[in-house]
């Protein structure tokens, strides 16, 4: 994997496929070289991804631009809402490594982001300071169950208690992943609902505490100012917040939801949390804001393996809420009230044009009108199955199905007449019999000497495709 710092940002490179139907459209798009992969022709492009750095303040965290496609906003201190004081449960995850204290170390992961290395004898200090590099991570408590070294292999478990205590909400489970450590070597994370109770060995069950603190933007109690990552904390009706995260009650008792009108008069009124529960279409703390469509995210973490492209967000992650109007500003080549489409390019403005030479096409409908390399029908069932993950993307890519004489990624091209190699035994059909250069302004072969126009067997005909070799003095 490649890191690319870029302006403010850090561009990452993975890979990912797509059909070829639809290569050259991101080819186009990203600027990016396009490989043939396989039988199938599923075609590997290299994808931009931005992932944007993160700033760490006291009790928040803040991202410098980490909510747009193409991280160009500021993301606020989310925190813990004030007025709900029944949800007050810190995150608690365990940990248990079995392993020789001298060989070897192992790396946390946590949301994707990686820790320093962690050595096997780190005391409960190091194994702390070596989770706080990662940038998401604002402060944590670490403690040992047993002695003063994190990993054991005398028939005695160090059960690792880590409390987030500024990192509100349910959170994802940490990961392990060991370095030159010896096989048997094992660390355990306990941190689900289905798998959170490590046994000691003296017998002792200890359970990891789910986190139920909200996990909100302004903590609920202000709206975010994504031009410069800062909360604008409401102060409306007496009542008044304060705190970068606006996690402070400056005046008591609170009397009212936020807004003037109070729920900016699309919401109603919580008497008891004091928080607005807002109308379709709308959001925020005071319901001032539109919410926006949501999809399938384009881009984001694995949830788990073969798993990915699973979780809805405001216009899939692919474009920019408009919170003025609750409608999505898509990325150029993405269309659709949530900017759920990849779509062909063209001229208009919804990228579903073929330049009036061709059809926009679903990758599903592209590969029922496949053809082989002889031009004979050959349709292929893409995205029938619902459940099947690596065809999550058959009604959301689209691609041009060029009419009879175009082609190219967006039916730009002249097309010139195709014939088999008359030197090979194969079906193949390709441009100009493989004798000749394709001039794909005008549509005409040019052919290489001694190589002229057939009928398609070989004979002398008008086809123009470079497949009959000329007669030519002292040859046969």
């Amino acid at each position: 994997m490649t890191l690319l710092i870029c302006k403010r940002l850090v561009l990452v490179e993975v890979s990912v496929t797509t059909r070829r139907a639809n290569a050259f459209v991101l080819q186009d798009m990203l600027g990016l070289p396009v490989k043939e992969q396989n039988a199938k022709m599923i075609v590997a492009v290299e994808e931009h991804v931005c992932q944007c750095g993160i700033l760490q303040i006291p009790h928040a965290i803040m991202s410098h631009c980490n909510t747009r496609y193409d991280c160009s906003l500021r993301v606020c201190p989310f925190g813990d809402d004030p007025l709900t004081l029944s949800e007050n449960d810190d995150e608690i995850q365990l940990l248990r490594c079995t392993a020789s204290a001298s060989n070897g170390h192992f790396v946390l992961y946590f949301d994707g982001k990686a820790s320093s290395a962690i050595s096997a004898s780190a005391s409960a200090m190091t194994l702390k300071h070596a989770l706080q590099t990662i940038p998401l991570i604002v402060d944590i408590q670490v403690s040992y169950t047993t002695g003063s070294t994190l990993c054991r292999d005398d028939g005695m478990d160090n059960i690792v208690y880590i409390t987030f205590t500024h990192n509100p909400g349910p959170l994802p489970p940490l990961v392990a992943e060991t370095f030159g450590m010896d096989p048997e070597s094992v660390v355990e994370i306990a941190a689900s609902t289905s798998f959170g109770m490590l046994t000691d060995h003296n017998g002792e069950n200890h359970f990891s505490v789910k986190g139920n603190k909200e996990n909100e933007e302004c903590s609920n109690r202000g709206i975010c100012d994504q031009t410069t990552g800062s909360c604008d904390c409401f102060n409306t009706n007496g009542d008044q917040y304060a705190g970068n995260d606006c996690s402070e009650v400056v005046t008591s008792p609170i009397t009212t939801c936020p807004g003037d009108p109070i729920c900016s008069d699309r919401g109603v009124c919580d008497a008891s949390t004091k928080r607005c529960i807002c109308e379709d279409g709308h959001t925020g703390g005071d319901c001032s804001q539109r919410s926006c469509p949501q999809g399938l995210t384009w881009f984001g973490y694995p949830s788990s393996n073969n798993a990915a492209h699973d979780v809805m967000a405001d216009c899939s992650n692919m474009g920019t809420c408009q919170r003025t109007t609750g409608e999505c500003q898509c990325n150029d080549g993405f269309f659709g009230s949530a900017c759920e489409y990849m779509g062909c390019s063209g001229d208009d403005s919804s990228q579903t044009s073929c330049n009036g030479h061709g059809r926009c096409l679903s990758l599903r409908e592209l590969a029922l009108n496949h053809k082989n390399s002889d031009g004979t029908s050959l349709p292929i069932q893409y995205g029938s199955d619902a459940n099947e993950p690596s065809t999550w993307d058959a009604d959301r890519i689209f691609g041009c199905d060029c009419d009879e004489g175009y082609g190219g990624f967006a039916c730009t091209l002249m097309t010139c007449p195709t014939g088999v190699d008359p030197l090979s035994n194969s079906t193949v059909l390709y441009d100009c019999s493989n004798k000749g250069l394709c001039d794909h302004a005008t549509g005409i072969c040019r052919c290489l000497a001694g190589w002229g126009s057939s009928n398609g067997s070989g004979s002398y005909g008008s086809k123009n495709d470079c497949g009959r070799r000329k007669s030519l003095r002292g040859f046969p």
